[in-house]
């Protein structure tokens, strides 16, 4: 059997990589103005065709804009993009994660208060199923998102309202990636650990299969805010 060889990352990738960081972390924010294309050769150690290639392909993807005789500036993250698997490339920064929590705190607090009435044996055997993906990326320290993501979209499923089910399966792709951010500043900026995420998620899913409503609710609340103030805190 033959085998291709494994290439290396191209250097315009791993610039990339490095100016999406910066833009995810804050360094750099929505509407600023990226380093010229020398100073950022010179910043990274690389040619300045490696950086042209790294901008070119970020541009493709709408995460910057190029002004010819302006600069490169970054884009605001637009949230018409959650509805378009096509763009699911699109990067968000800690100050839009901000944003996106707000709006789950409105949606999401009010699926779990409904799941907790309207929830079936169906809807508690996908929940458990969730959390129990959650126990073995706790074990085998794996952030977990993709779990964390099932177990959301489980309690929208569990409410009854296809168009709340409808709408987190929209954003479903865009919590991904504000998951798995959101989960490493829980763990690194804030030194606490998956097993308080999973027995925060633990208590939703016991006061959803209790069929209390106001406990659910607060339960989610409580959850979101949590995660907010991690987020928050690295932000600052």
């Amino acid at each position: 059997m033959s085998f291709k060889q494994i290439e290396s990352k191209k250097i315009a990738e791993i610039v990339r990589e490095q100016i999406e960081d910066m833009i995810k972390q804050g360094d750099v924010q929505p509407g600023e103005k990226l380093d010229s294309v020398a100073k950022l050769a010179e910043q990274f150690q690389v040619s300045r065709s490696a950086v042209r290639e790294a901008l070119s392909a970020m541009r493709a993807v709408g995460i910057v804009s190029i002004k010819q005789g302006e600069g490169t500036f970054v884009n605001n993250y637009d949230f018409s993009d959650v509805l378009d698997p096509m763009k699911a490339e699109r990067i968000i920064s800690k100050k839009e994660m901000l944003e996106l929590f707000e709006v789950r705190k409105i949606i999401e607090v009010g699926a779990a208060e409904m799941a907790a009435e309207k929830r079936t044996n169906e809807d508690l055997e996908a929940l458990n199923a969730a959390l129990e993906e959650m126990k073995t990326a706790s074990a085998e320290n794996n952030v977990g998102e993709s779990a964390d993501v099932a177990f959301h979209l489980a309690i929208a499923q569990a409410s009854s309202n296809q168009i709340m089910v409808d709408m987190m399966n929209q954003l479903s792709e865009t919590l991904r990636k504000t998951m798995f951010e959101s989960r490493r500043v829980w763990l690194f900026s804030e030194k606490q650990t998956l097993d308080r995420l999973y027995q925060e998620h633990l208590e939703l899913y016991e006061a959803i299969k209790a069929a209390d409503a106001e406990r659910a609710r607060n339960a989610m609340l409580a959850h979101l805010r949590n995660v907010e103030e991690a987020l928050n805190k690295s932000v600052e």
